[in-house]
């Protein structure tokens, strides 16, 4: 399985907190990028001749774009790669810049998308800096309800600075009352040079955030996945499962990475960079690493005990040739006693309690 990534790196308005590559007041730039994102993708796709399982549109904000380039976007994509054979289109959606025909266009080229609501609650919104208020979080659901997406993914945060337990299980009720198919819950995480002096909810607080949110979401049929991932039966998100169960993957646009043929590669975080370079039909890689036999056991152990499922102890044997609980017996040991771990016969897996402390949990592999 391959899944094929595509980054829109525009916005109405960077939030403060985002790290992710984007940038506002750049618009004069879209339609000369779309058209260096397909000289990208029409590269890729004849050096390797790929067949993409799944596409996956992130941004940045992609419905930022016009309906005209929302069109030339999803024509130039499927005039180079297969459509028939995605299994999963998914595309970002941020509540404030959608309207009734651009969630026509996107319903006609995708089977999947993934609202940014991030909060039901209006201070807490303004707090991010977003866009949108909590009517638009209603009313783009319900237009690509509405439109025929019968697979739609909800994001939202806690641990953000003002936020009580009581506002994230709301936002926990609000979301699952509108019936999503997927939710993702994640942890803020401060980034931007505003939030420096704003005060975080105390660790304890953000933790029972989690474990309650988490029990929550459960008592609603949505099944605990992976670390902030929930979704109703079969409706996992298939393009980040391959990046879990370590598939490979081509990221096309500015500061996308890729990693295909045991190769990880990264693309310049430039935006002038990153177009010069493909105007001269030069890939605008700026980093590329083989990926060495310990750095896949790391990489694995790493992605695996993200998801719900764990580590099975047959696979990784079959990957690796040396038994997972004999070699890491000490480790194991420590985090199942205190309930941080559990172990079967087959498997290894975090508890919801091991995943507050994953990244310590993990490290410890290392």
């Amino acid at each position: 399985m391959a899944g094929l990534y595509i980054h829109i790196p525009f916005c109405i308005k960077k939030c403060p907190y985002c790290d992710f590559v984007s940038f506002q007041n750049k618009s004069d730039l879209i339609d000369e990028y779309l058209n260096i994102l397909h000289q990208e993708l029409l590269i890729y796709k004849t050096r390797y001749n790929i067949n993409f399982e799944t596409l996956y549109i992130g941004g940045g904000t992609p419905s930022f774009l016009s309906e005209k380039q929302l069109e030339k976007l999803f024509f130039l994509i499927y005039s180079t790669i297969e459509r028939e054979k995605l299994k999963e289109i998914t595309i970002e959606i941020n509540p404030g810049t959608i309207n009734k025909n651009k969630a026509l266009i996107i319903t006609e080229n995708t089977n999947r998308i993934s609202i940014g609501m991030q909060s039901f609650n209006n201070k807490v919104l303004k707090i991010l800096g977003r866009v949108h208020k909590n009517k638009e979080n209603y009313t783009t659901f319900d237009l690509f309800k509405k439109s025929g997406i019968n697979n739609i993914n909800i994001d939202l945060m806690y641990g953000i600075c003002g936020q009580k337990l009581k506002d994230v299980l709301d936002d926990i009720d609000k979301a699952v009352k509108l019936k999503p198919d997927h939710i993702s819950f994640y942890l803020f995480t401060i980034h931007g040079k505003e939030f420096k002096n704003k005060k975080l909810p105390d660790d304890d607080i953000i933790a029972d955030m989690y474990l309650n949110g988490v029990k929550r979401l459960k008592k609603n049929k949505f099944v605990h996945y992976e670390i902030s991932n929930f979704a109703l039966e079969n409706k996992f998100c298939l393009h980040n499962l391959n990046y879990w169960n370590s598939g490979q993957y081509i990221g096309i646009g500015v500061s996308a990475s890729s990693f295909y043929n045991n190769e990880r590669f990264s693309n310049t975080s430039d935006i002038y960079d990153y177009m010069k370079s493909l105007k001269n039909n030069k890939l605008p890689v700026i980093c590329r690493e083989k990926i060495s036999d310990e750095k896949k056991i790391k990489e694995y152990i790493m992605l695996k005990l993200r998801t719900k499922n764990g580590i099975d102890n047959k696979e990784f044997y079959q990957n690796f040739k040396f038994d997972f609980y004999l070699k890491y017996s000490n480790i194991i040991d420590k985090y199942t006693s205190d309930n941080f771990m559990k172990k079967s016969k087959k498997r290894i897996f975090l508890t919801e309690k091991g995943f507050l402390i994953s990244n310590e949990i993990i490290k410890d592999f290392f």
